[in-house]
């Protein structure tokens, strides 16, 4: 890597590309454990879980899925049981989202699979190095919310 990890041309060398690379290493991992469950889907049902039911605009924020990702995402959750989805009694363009049973269990066989995948990654780079890594994550994840499209 170039110094200060800037992007010198060598696409090795650039940092979105090696972000890219770890993303696809993580959700590989992710996959081999569970292969019936998105990290999307798991972050949504697992934002049910810790929270109940939400209306879809606040749970799609929460769980950082754009609308039109969030949609067919949660209609693969209700035909395979795992949510419900009903019309807000006091605001019907409001569409109310929980958990089912069967989400309930799913998402704590979710949890433990995240916390597998999570060991996978501090057994590679040990604990220190993970919690450095999870904060700067956390940081630019966060900063991209700030962040404004480029006008074309």
């Amino acid at each position: 890597m170039t110094s200060g990890a800037r992007y010198d041309g060598m696409l090795e060398d650039g940092m979105a590309h090696q972000l890219r690379r770890a993303s696809q290493a993580v959700n590989a991992s992710w996959q081999l454990r569970s292969g019936d469950l998105t990290p999307p889907q798991f972050a949504v049902v697992q934002i049910l879980d810790e929270r109940g039911s939400l209306d879809q605009k606040t749970l799609g924020a929460l769980a950082a899925v754009d609308r039109s990702t969030l949609t067919p995402l949660l209609d693969r959750l209700l035909s395979r049981g795992l949510i419900t989805k009903n019309t807000d009694p006091d605001n019907r363009r409001r569409q109310l989202i929980a958990l089912t049973p069967a989400g309930r269990e799913r998402a704590a066989l979710g949890r433990e699979q995240a916390r597998e995948t999570s060991r996978w990654i501090e057994d590679l780079l040990g604990p220190e190095r993970l919690a450095t890594l999870t904060l700067l994550l956390k940081e630019l994840g966060d900063g991209g919310r700030e962040q404004e499209a480029p006008s074309r």
